[in-house]
C-alpha cells in the first residue's frame, strides 16, 4: 500500500513527533504554519535563557576604590629636617675644586686695610694663603673655614683678624637624566642640590609621556639601581633622604606603559580615547568622543578593568546610564582603563526588536522568518565542516536569536 503524502514535516519525521511510516520519506517538505509560529514564541524567552545564567563577578566602585587604598597604603617614612641635602636645612661645604674669595682686615700694618684673595680648593682639601701656607678647609661650611684661617694667622702672625669667605664657583656635580623628560641630557648640579628632585628639575620636569617613575643607576659599583615613583609620598621621602647623586650617576625616567583609555562594546565609535599621564578623563567625555551609545539600545550598565598599584586587575560595575543622565556623579577614568559596554538581555531585544518589528499605521509587521534564515545559512555553511549545530551554536551567541531551538529543515 503506498505511503500518503505528508505535508507537515514536524509530523513526518523532522521534529521530536516522528511517524513510523515516514522513516523512509525524502521528500522535501515545507514548514508548517503552527512550526513557524512556535519558533516566533520560543524567540523572547530563549533570548533571556541565553542570558541570565551568566554569573556577575564585578564588584563596586566603591570596593574598587577600597582596593586601590590598600595597594597604595603603605608605612609612612619619618624625615629629620636637618638631614634633609636641601639648602635651607644644610650650609653649604666646601670642597675640592671650588674657587673662593677670601677678604681678611688686620693683617697689615694698618689694621683696617683690606687683603682680598682669589684661591681655588686643590683636589686634597687645602688652600694656599701667602703667609701661612697650606691650610685645610674642604667639608667646612664658609663660617668655620673663616674661623680655620683665623686660627691658622693668629697670635703666630698678628694678634687680631677678621676674615670674611665668600664661595665664587663651585664645582658642579654632572648626571645624565635620561627618558621622559622635558630636556634630557647632562645636568650640572650643586654641592646642595644632588637629588633627584633637583636633578629632573634641571632637565625641564617630566615631559608628556613620564609616569613618575624614575630610576638611579649610579656610576659607583658599590651602589645599587633603585626606583622610585615620585607619585608616591613616601618615595619623594626616600629620594630626599638617599645619598648625594655623584658625577656620572645615571637617572632613566620611565614613560607611561598607556597613555589611552580603551572603550568597547555598544557604542558608535569604540576604540582607544588619548589621556595624558597622570592625568583623567571624565566618564562622558571619553563616551562622547567614541560617538555615543548606540541609538535605542539604551545599555545601563558597563564593565572597568582597570589595573591597581600593585598589580592586581579588578572588574568594577558602573551605572552608565546613571552617569550619562546625570543623576550619578562621573567617573574619573585613567591611562589603562578599559571601559566596556556590554550586551545584557535588554539590548538584545531592543536589538532584534529594532531589526525585525516594524510599525506601521495599521499594525505590527514582523519582519523575521526563522524558519527561512535557518534553511539559509544551512544552506551556506554546510560545505564549511558539516557540523550544523555548533554553526548554530555560534550564530546564536552572535545574534541573540536561539537557533538551536528551531526545528530542523531539509534542504530542497
Amino acid at each position: 500500500m503506498p505511503v500518503p503524502a505528508i505535508e507537515n514535516e514536524w509530523e513526518c519525521g523532522q521534529g521530536p513527533r516522528r511517524h513510523q511510516s515516514c522513516n523512509n520519506s525524502l521528500t522535501p517538505h515545507r514548514p508548517s504554519p503552527w512550526c513557524a509560529n512556535a519558533a516566533r514564541l520560543l524567540i523572547i524567552p530563549a533570548v533571556f535563557l541565553v542570558t541570565a545564567c551568566h554569573t556577575d563577578s564585578r564588584i563596586s566602585l566603591a570596593e574598587m576604590a577600597e582596593l586601590e587604598e590598600q595597594a597604595l597604603a603603605g608605612e609612612p617614612v619619618g624625615i629629620e629636617p636637618q638631614k634633609l641635602a636641601l639648602t635651607e636645612f644644610q650650609p653649604y661645604k666646601v670642597r675640592p675644586g671650588d674657587i673662593l674669595t677670601i677678604q681678611m682686615t688686620g693683617l697689615m700694618e694698618d689694621r683696617y686695610a683690606l687683603t682680598s684673595l682669589q684661591v681655588r680648593v686643590h683636589q686634597d682639601g687645602r688652600i694656599s694663603l701667602p703667609i701661612v701656607g697650606f691650610v685645610d678647609i674642604a667639608g667646612l661650611d664658609l663660617g668655620q673655614a673663616e674661623e680655620t684661617i683665623i686660627e691658622a694667622h693668629v697670635p703666630q702672625i698678628v694678634k687680631d683678624l677678621a676674615v670674611y669667605v665668600q664661595l665664587v664657583r663651585l664645582e658642579a656635580t654632572t648626571v645624565l637624566v635620561l627618558g621622559a623628560v622635558a630636556k634630557p641630557g647632562l645636568v650640572p648640579l650643586g654641592e646642595n642640590e644632588r637629588n633627584v628632585l633637583y636633578a629632573l628639575a634641571s632637565a625641564g620636569g617630566f615631559s608628556f609621556s613620564g609616569s613618575g617613575r624614575v630610576r638611579l643607576k649610579p656610576i659607583s659599583p658599590e651602589r645599587e639601581e633603585v626606583v622610585y615613583n615620585l607619585s608616591d609620598v613616601n618615595d619623594v621621602r626616600r629620594a630626599l633622604l638617599a645619598p648625594p647623586l655623584a658625577s656620572g650617576d645615571i637617572l632613566e625616567v620611565e614613560a607611561a606603559d598607556s597613555s589611552v583609555v580603551y572603550l568597547t562594546g555598544l557604542l558608535n565609535a569604540p576604540g582607544p580615547i588619548p589621556v595624558p599621564p597622570q592625568k583623567t578623563m571624565p566618564l562622558t567625555r571619553a563616551v562622547a568622543a567614541a560617538g555615543g551609545v548606540v541609538d535605542l539600545l539604551q545599555p545601563k550598565e558597563a564593565t572597568l578593568w582597570r589595573t591597581l598599584p600593585d598589580g592586581q586587575q579588578v572588574r568594577a560595575r558602573v551605572d552608565i546610564a546613571s552617569i550619562l543622565d546625570g543623576e550619578s556623579p562621573d567617573l574619573a577614568l585613567r591611562a589603562g582603563d578599559i571601559l566596556d559596554v556590554p550586551h545584557t538581555a535588554d539590548t538584545r531585544f531592543r536589538m532584534w526588536f529594532a531589526q525585525n518589528i516594524r510599525l506601521g499605521p495599521f499594525g505590527i509587521t514582523a519582519m523575521y522568518d526563522p524558519v527561512a534564515d535557518y534553511r539559509a545559512r544551512i544552506l551556506r555553511d554546510r560545505d564549511n565542516d558539516g557540523n550544523l549545530f555548533r554553526q548554530s551554536f555560534l550564530y546564536t551567541l552572535g545574534s541573540g536569536i536561539p537557533e538551536v531551538l528551531i526545528p530542523p529543515v531539509t534542504a530542497p
